[in-house]
């Protein structure tokens, strides 16, 4: 399958996709930064792909108090527990139940407040605005037959993103932002035209090798025009 391929870049050897494949079956603990968390089957794992991993420096390197914050497409919830353990007004929100079951457990592990919303994208959200959303988004252009392929397929036709950039705009503040992590493996020319479609700002602010793929952090931003 062509997230496989991603494991391999990552792994560096074809001989180690199928320990991989047998790691991701079983419900795994990890320690990260000083967290604990509990992986089960299904939910994304953030230690085995690097782009979580450029996102947690991202948040790092930034000042989020009292910012509210989310983290869409939560996984496990490691970076909206890195947000909280920030003091971030944090919210998680996945479309898989399982997910968000996982981020509540990993929050209680970990101490940390966190609002966890069962959602697509921005349909359970009414009436919230975020400071600052992050998003590791799925990018393969393929349809996803579970819960588990829409954490990497996007839809033949990137139904995720244009589905996000139409929605997004609603629940960002005047001020706020998207930071968005992708990989050289996707097309990201194609992306870049539908968040431009969608009215949106799009800046280049990292790119990073690591596992011999390059990873890039986009800033998104609402344009905005001045009338005459």
């Amino acid at each position: 399958m062509i997230y496989l391929r991603k494991i391999y870049k990552n792994l560096g050897n074809w001989v180690l996709i199928p320990v991989t494949k047998y790691y991701l079956s079983k419900e795994r603990k990890i320690k990260i930064n000083g967290l604990r968390l509990v992986i089960p089957s299904g939910v994304f794992h953030p230690t085995l792909f690097s782009s979580t991993k450029i996102l947690l420096g991202f948040i790092e390197r930034q000042s989020i108090k009292n910012l509210k914050t989310l983290e869409l497409g939560a996984g496990s919830g490691l970076l909206s527990i890195s947000m909280a353990r920030c003091s971030a007004l944090t919210t998680a929100s996945d479309i898989s139940k399982l997910a968000c079951d996982t981020v509540k457990k990993n929050a209680h592990l970990n101490s940390a407040l966190i609002e966890v919303i069962h959602s697509d994208l921005f349909e359970n959200m009414a009436n919230r605005k975020f400071d600052l959303i992050l998003i590791n988004p799925p990018y393969y252009p393929k349809d996803p037959k579970n819960d588990t392929e829409k954490a990497w397929f996007c839809g033949r036709n990137f139904e995720y993103f244009s589905k996000l950039f139409s929605q997004m705009t609603n629940f960002l503040e005047s001020d706020g932002c998207a930071i968005m992590v992708l990989s050289e493996d996707c097309d990201i020319g194609r992306i870049n035209q539908l968040a431009i479609k969608g009215g949106y700002s799009w800046q280049k602010i990292l790119e990073k090798k690591d596992k011999g793929e390059w990873y890039f952090l986009f800033k998104l931003s609402v344009l905005t025009y001045e009338r005459d």
